[in-house]
């Protein structure tokens, strides 16, 4: 929206507001007795010599827009267990700060143990097998170097001690996945974070693939924001961002990440994300405003101490023909000591600043 258009529509609010303060102005006359002029502010001739004095300029100032959307974790973590078991403890609640590798709940381990058992009952029984026909490999081996054995009877003789040595190795692989599985029933924190929800209790059944815990890194939050989609050609990736958590009170400085490449049909708007600082007491799910510049347009200006307020009215005395007429305005941003005028006032207006001095009021 260029300046004209700003003006003009704080132009016709100021209007209504100069009609509401005139009754009240003009009722206040009425009561004490005294009399006012036509118009919604009675004005007056004062003499000005000496008095300071400031011009209304225009100038030209950067355009903001803001959007709204929520902190949320860069790498968000859902912890579950890799074995069925029923649990026995979570040791975590939400919000609880968490170590790399702690122990965030413990699963039954009786069925598991069993296993381990059985698997090492396997392995004996196939390394006692393999034993028995790596012998017999070596006697029919010698056997059929003195000629007392066929080339048929060793390579029945040598096959069944390959099946027994890989019976071995699968036996072998079996106790290792089984003691695998029993240290699975201690289910440990891949990240050092925070405990964002608790998913699950004791006397649940565990299954591989369902959450137990979600985390995430107080290290690695980012805020999504959702841009109207006519603002698609004015942000790229790399465009300075200023956050603010009214949550928390904390401003900081970012600069878009991420643009997602689809726009929500429903609601004219697209994601961008842009990474955030670690600390600062923001936590996922935290409400967030981002402003961002779109532009420059052309505005007026008047310096801070030209303005006086008297209840809800805002005015300044502005020179003319060596006299001061008493204006209502309408006030925009504050840049520094100068304030944006959006109505009251016309460029090259000159306007008192301070009080006149004492021999000319």
């Amino acid at each position: 929206m260029n300046a004209l258009a700003r003006r003009s529509r704080a132009m016709r609010a100021a209007t209504i507001l100069f009609a509401g303060a005139g009754l009240v102005l003009l009722a206040g006359y009425f009561l004490s007795g005294q009399r006012i002029g036509p118009g919604l502010i009675a004005t007056g001739a004062q003499t000005v010599a000496n008095a300071q004095i400031a011009v209304v300029q225009l100038e030209s100032a950067l355009t903001r827009r803001e959007v709204v959307g929520q902190i949320e974790s860069r790498v968000p973590i859902e912890v579950a267990s890799r074995v069925a078991a029923t649990i026995k403890e979570i040791t975590v609640r939400a919000g609880d700060a968490v170590r790399q590798g702690q122990v965030l709940a413990r699963l039954d381990s009786a069925d598991l143990e069993a296993q381990v058992r059985q698997a090492q009952g396997r392995l004996a029984a196939a390394q006692a097998e393999y034993a028995r026909a790596s012998a017999d490999e070596k006697r029919f081996r010698s056997l059929l170097a003195l000629g007392s054995a066929t080339p048929h009877e060793f390579d029945r003789v040598e096959a069944a001690y390959r099946a027994t040595a890989a019976a071995v190795s699968q036996s072998e692989a079996g106790v290792a996945g089984a003691r695998a599985a029993l240290k699975y029933t201690e289910v440990r924190s891949p990240i050092a974070g925070i405990v964002q929800e608790r998913l699950a209790e004791p006397g649940d059944l565990a299954m591989p693939g369902r959450p137990l815990v979600k985390l995430y890194s107080e290290k690695e939050l980012r805020v999504s924001l959702q841009m109207p989609e006519a603002l698609g050609r004015r942000v790229r990736v790399g465009t300075p961002l200023v956050i603010r958590v009214d949550a928390v009170g904390v401003e900081v400085s970012a600069a878009v990440s991420e643009i997602v490449p689809a726009a929500d049909p429903s609601t004219r708007s697209f994601v961008v994300r842009a990474n955030l600082p670690s600390g600062r007491g923001l936590r996922p799910g935290m409400f967030a405003r981002a402003t961002f510049v779109t532009g420059h347009e052309d505005i007026l200006t008047i310096p801070r101490a030209a303005i006086s307020e008297v209840g809800q009215l805002t005015t300044v005395r502005v020179v003319s023909q060596g006299g001061v007429e008493l204006r209502q305005v309408a006030l925009g941003r504050t840049f520094g000591n100068r304030v944006e005028i959006l109505a009251g006032l016309n460029p090259g207006e000159r306007v008192l600043v301070g009080p006149l001095p004492a021999s000319r009021q």
